[in-house]
């Protein structure tokens, strides 16, 4: 199953529930290192409460040669309410109550309950999309290393690339995520996930920070007739 498989941050100073821009930053004045990142995403997560914004996805598989487009819309509130609205492929929603999530294709009128844990665990092409308000706790779980920082552009600003992998080398395999952020604002508003022989390159658009998203935003209810499947047990991810 392909999930719009990653999103986050930075507080406004608006009015709470607002749809807000990112808040810009003034330029970095030291050397740009892992720990200025952390403590810039520290805050971001600390002050973020709900996101949403526009995704495209792009999917490559390297064993069969295959390729996939996805995207959509992704709505999220803390701690852990989604929406995941796709137009490509073609039409699915996902709905999170942080405890169970609902898929719903309207092109097989069929929906799929499952526990959202479970759903997480076994799409690793969800990572770096479904990190939201947990960069900071993602740059500290892996070993993250500043993989390129571009020349300061007029404005002093800078294009920061960021590559995590696995702390357990035993374990790192072909695993790497890398965050494509800017100093302006410090949202990694591109990502690129190698994993398991699949690659997934991720892009947010029209991002609004901390917009108030009502309840019913995460609440699903079955289209009569629908074919649903309860408790379904996601298989392992690789």
């Amino acid at each position: 199953m392909i999930i719009s498989a990653a999103l986050l941050l930075l507080a406004s100073a608006g009015l709470a529930g607002e749809p807000t821009s990112l808040p810009l930053l003034p330029p970095p004045t030291q050397p740009i290192t892992v720990e200025l990142v952390v403590s810039r995403f520290e805050k971001l997560d600390k002050d973020l409460n709900s996101l949403s914004a526009d995704f495209t996805q792009s999917v490559e598989w390297q064993a069969s040669g295959t390729a996939q487009k996805v995207a959509g819309r992704v709505e999220f509130r803390k701690p852990d309410l989604l929406r995941l609205e796709h137009e490509l492929p073609e039409a699915q929603t996902l709905v999170s109550d942080g405890t169970w999530l609902w898929i719903y294709r309207p092109s097989t009128d069929q929906v799929i309950k499952t526990r959202f844990a479970d759903w997480k665990k076994s799409e690793p092409m969800a990572q770096g999309l479904l990190d939201f308000g947990n960069y900071a706790g993602l740059l500290k779980s892996y070993d993250a290393s500043i993989s390129s920082v571009t020349a300061p552009d007029k404005d002093g600003q800078r294009e920061v690339s960021l590559t995590l992998r696995p702390k357990q080398k035993d374990q790192a395999g072909d695993f790497a995520l890398i965050l494509r952020l800017s100093t302006r604002d410090y949202f990694p508003a591109v990502t690129d996930l190698r994993a398991g022989g699949v690659t997934v390159h991720t892009s947010f658009s029209n991002i609004r920070y901390n917009p108030a998203l009502p309840d019913s935003r995460f609440r699903f209810t079955p289209p009569p007739g629908a074919d649903v499947f309860d408790n379904v047990k996601p298989p392992k991810g690789k």
